[in-house]
């Protein structure tokens, strides 16, 4: 018994240690093979999730609409609806053109049409109300175009329509049916961008006179910006008619002064450097429109210009003057309306 008992503890240890080994060797290989169970320090960092953002409710600049609608005189519509997004800090040049016709065959010699571009932010603030009114010669195209220049406090949309007005049912063309063909158009502004005061306005040029009616000084950054962009409409009516060129509650035209056969204008728009002096140092351009005839069946009258021109490399200095001017050949005086003229000017 004694011999048995002595022999049999060595043979227990051995098991027993056999059986520890093979246990640490298991929790060994398990922590091994286990997922997630590394040092947090030596695991491999996840890449961050890619940021999301969310796009805008509208279709952000340059945007354009182009649309047509027909009318039946007497009446009013609004066509070519559209809203762009528009980001706080950014000026944005918005231009409308459109075109109509009086059709043969309609009565009466001339049929009078309102136009407006109307642009207002969602969230408020000021906007854009610019067009003209002209009265359409039968079988001639008549062409409306006017800009503005409008900017948001915050982000956000900025609805645009072009309504026409045709209101008069006592007159020759009632009744006439005619199709309108308008676009506008909002492009974002990289540079410095104006609009011009109306201060001066409305004022009669009389026969004979060449008169500056509207300027504008546009400061640039030579360094950044090396293109000029200006765009100009004027609303002309002649002295054709008793209380027939009127705004401010008052006639612009002395009865002694009207003559059936209106006015012979043109306009010139002109784009000049200055330099520190105040003084011109450079023309940058410059157009004139050719001779047009404002007689009483027309009456009203909207003329337009545009520039765009190239900076120099080396300019004289870093103030561009832009001038909008009419010339009358008469017979009878020319007003030019507030309602309605523009001049805009842009760097970029």
């Amino acid at each position: 018994m004694n011999d048995d008992n002595s022999s049999g503890t060595p043979r227990r240890r051995s098991w027993l240690l056999a059986g520890a080994l093979l246990l640490m060797l298991a929790v060994v290989l398990a922590v091994a093979v286990l997922p997630g169970q590394d040092d947090p320090d030596d695991a491999e960092q996840a890449p961050p999730a890619a940021p999301t953002t969310t796009p805008p409710p509208y279709t952000p600049a340059p945007y354009s609409r182009v649309d047509d609608v027909t009318l039946t005189v007497p009446e009013e519509g609004r066509f070519a609806q559209g809203t762009f997004w528009a980001e706080a800090g950014t000026d944005y040049v918005v231009t409308m053109d459109l075109e109509s016709t009086k059709p043969e065959g309609s009565g009466g010699r001339s049929m009078y049409l309102g136009v407006t571009l109307s642009c207002s932010p969602q969230a408020g603030g000021p906007g854009i109300s610019v067009g003209g009114t002209q009265n359409m010669l039968t079988g001639e195209v008549t062409a409306y175009s006017n800009q503005g220049i409008i900017s948001v406090p915050e982000d956000g949309g900025i609805d645009c329509s072009i309504k026409v007005s045709a209101p008069y049912d006592d007159v020759a063309s009632n009744g006439t049916t005619f199709e309108i063909d308008g676009t506008w158009r909002a492009d974002p502004v990289d540079g410095e961008a104006i609009a011009a005061s109306e201060d001066g306005l409305p004022r009669t040029v009389e026969v004979g006179a060449e008169e500056v009616v509207m300027t504008a000084d546009l400061l640039l950054d030579t360094a950044a910006e090396d293109q000029l962009r200006a765009l100009t409409t004027l609303h002309l009516t002649a002295c054709t008619i008793v209380n027939g060129s009127r705004e401010d509650g008052r006639a612009w035209c002395s009865e002694g002064s009207l003559d059936e056969d209106g006015s012979v204008v043109t306009m010139e728009l002109q784009a000049q450097m200055v330099d520190e002096k105040g003084e011109v140092c450079d023309v940058l351009g410059e157009d004139t429109t050719d001779a047009d005839h404002i007689d009483l069946y027309r009456h009203h009258r909207v003329l337009s210009l545009e520039l765009a021109e190239e900076l120099p490399e080396a300019p004289c200095g870093h103030t561009v003057r832009l001038s909008a001017s009419v010339h009358n050949e008469g017979p009878a005086p020319v007003v030019v309306h507030r309602s309605n003229s523009s001049l805009v000017g842009v760097g970029g």
